[in-house]
């Protein structure tokens, strides 16, 4: 427990400081003043001060933040950023969400380097070497023989034995086409149920399109040579923030049509918990863990809600567009406030879901 606490902190930290140093360092080469940089929100707990700029750590662990001189007050300073030019505030606003999808991609392109599964890709589309593979059962079909013999969703396909022939599977083709091979057959599969070996015998069907009834996926350990390794990577986190952002989207519909959560959504104490999991899964998976982690923190920000990165890119752009300052400077803070506001609602809604969840269990 006292580990996955500390691993927990470090994963929000990386991420936290991460997305908060691009807005940071932009600000800093644009020569806008940077007032303070904070992990956490108060309050504080450590700090200390380095030429003009406070840098502190906070007690509550679930956020950041980079103060400007000119972001939540009035200032005639040429270095405060409302004096900024649109295209220079863009580019700072924009700059967190940046640095965490680059976090996203060069975990991904080390994991791939050294050896891991893929996330969303068909292991057949990766080029590299395949160092281990997995065949998994990852749905049963209602009274199929699969289901008639007992075999479970995220059993792990071994081998198979029919007329006293033992044959070992290694990749879906030979499953798919040993199940074809052996249609009408009796067969016992040998398989890995949590971490036991069990066997389960199954009379397979005729039907040439289904003869066992599960639906299977392959979870592949490959390394990627290092010069193809980024290249893999970036594939990869695009795929995966496309299909996060379809899961928001999808989030965001149902949330404001129906007033419910998706299920899959998950706060600080969700975090905590899979951070374990993934912790007691292996590094890799731990590395993983963090790339979904920083590509879902960069969508999240770019929603164009007040208080969040999107938010405040959808003023600028407006400001662009009309060559003037749409909204009073005072305005655009009130509404940034009230929608920090509602994010904390949220958050906490969030939280206590997952605190039920957990009792329920």
């Amino acid at each position: 427990m006292i580990l996955t606490i500390i691993v927990f902190l470090i994963v929000l930290g990386i991420l936290v400081i991460v997305h908060e140093f691009g807005h940071f360092i932009i600000a800093k080469k644009t020569g806008v003043k940077v007032e303070e940089f904070a992990v956490g929100f108060p309050p504080r707990i450590y700090s200390k001060k380095r030429g003009e700029t406070q840098y502190s750590i906070n007690a509550i662990p679930l956020g950041g933040y980079v103060k400007m001189l000119g972001e939540l007050e009035h200032s005639k300073d040429k270095r405060a950023f409302e004096n900024q030019k649109p295209v220079v505030r863009f580019w700072i606003s924009i700059a967190g969400v940046t640095m965490n999808i680059i976090l996203a991609w060069l975990l991904l392109t080390i994991g791939f380097a050294v050896g891991m599964s893929p996330i969303v890709s068909d292991p057949a589309s990766i080029p590299g070497k395949k160092l281990s593979s997995e065949i998994i059962l990852a749905d049963v079909v209602k009274d199929s023989p699969a289901d008639k013999a007992g075999i479970q969703a995220g059993d792990i396909a071994l081998s198979a034995t029919s007329d006293g022939v033992l044959t070992e599977f290694s990749t879906l083709d030979q499953f798919d086409q040993y199940n074809t091979d052996h249609k009408s057959k009796v067969v016992i599969y040998g398989l890995k149920r949590n971490d036991e070996l069990v066997t389960k015998t199954a009379t397979l069907s005729d039907d040439s399109d289904s003869q066992i009834g599960v639906a299977i996926i392959e979870k592949a350990e490959i390394r990627v040579p290092w010069y193809k390794a980024p290249y893999v990577a970036l594939r990869e986190t695009y795929r995966i923030a496309q299909l996060t952002f379809e899961f928001l989207w999808a989030f965001i519909a149902k949330l404001f049509t129906h007033g419910q959560f998706v299920e899959g959504v998950g706060g600080p104490v969700a975090i905590y918990t899979y951070t374990g999991l993934a912790l007691k899964a292996g590094v890799m998976v731990l590395l993983q863990f963090v790339a979904l982690l920083s590509i879902n923190l960069a969508l999240i920000n770019i929603l164009p809600f007040p208080a969040l990165d999107g938010g405040r890119i959808v003023f600028i752009i407006l400001e662009r567009f009309y060559g003037k300052k749409v909204v009073k400077e005072h305005i655009e803070n009130i509404i940034h406030n009230i929608g920090f506001g509602l994010l904390i609602i949220f958050i906490l809604a969030i939280t206590y879901k997952d605190i039920l969840k957990l009792f329920q269990k």
